[in-house]
C-alpha cells in the first residue's frame, strides 16, 4: 500500500459523528477501529497519552483541524480515519500547546512505516494548505466523493 491519502482512505473510514468532547471521540473511534480489526487494545491509552504530550490541534482556516495519532506499534492496518463533526471540540494547539482550539475536522492516521507517515503527513498538508479543496471537502457526505476528490487531485 501507498501513502497517497486516497488509498489511505479507501482502507479507512470516513466519520460524520456527533462527540461532547476529546475523550468521547477517542472513545468512538477506539470501538470503531478494535472492531474492524485495525488496531491493538493498546490504541486507545497510547492515543490518549500521545495527544497529551504532543497535542496535534492546528488552526487553519476555513476551520481548525486536527492530527491525532499513534506509535505503529500499536496499529495492525495503514488507513486514515476521518472524522467530520457536528459540534467543534477542543484540542491543544500542535504550535502552542498551554492554548485549545475548537476543531471541525480530524484526520487520524494509522501507518505502521515510519517513512510511509512522513510521506502521509506531506499529502496531507497539500491538502490542508488548498483553502478551496478544503470548503469542497467539509460539503462531502460520502467516503467514496471524498476519495475520488483526492484521486482526482492525485492526492
Amino acid at each position: 500500500m501507498n501513502s497517497s491519502v486516497s488509498e489511505l482512505l479507501k482502507n479507512g473510514e470516513l466519520y460524520f459523528i456527533d462527540c461532547k468532547d476529546q475523550e468521547n471521540l477517542f472513545s468512538f473511534l477506539n470501538e470503531q477501529l478494535l472492531e474492524r480489526g485495525m488496531v491493538k487494545d493498546t490504541f486507545y491509552n497510547a492515543l490518549k497519552e500521545r495527544e497529551k504530550e504532543f497535542p496535534t490541534g492546528i488552526i487553519d482556516d476555513p476551520f481548525n483541524i486536527a492530527l491525532p495519532h499513534v506509535d505503529s506499534e500499536h496499529v495492525k492496518t495503514n488507513a486514515l480515519i476521518v472524522c467530520k463533526l457536528s459540534n467543534e471540540i477542543l484540542f491543544h494547539r500542535m504550535d502552542k500547546i498551554s492554548e485549545e482550539i475548537p476543531v471541525k475536522m480530524v484526520f487520524l492516521l494509522l501507518i505502521k512505516n515510519e517513512k510511509m507517515h512522513v510521506e502521509a503527513l506531506m499529502n496531507l498538508t497539500k491538502i490542508w494548505m488548498d483553502k478551496e479543496f478544503m470548503k469542497e471537502l467539509l460539503i462531502l457526505k460520502d467516503k467514496n466523493e471524498f476519495v475520488k476528490k483526492l484521486e482526482e487531485r492525485r492526492l
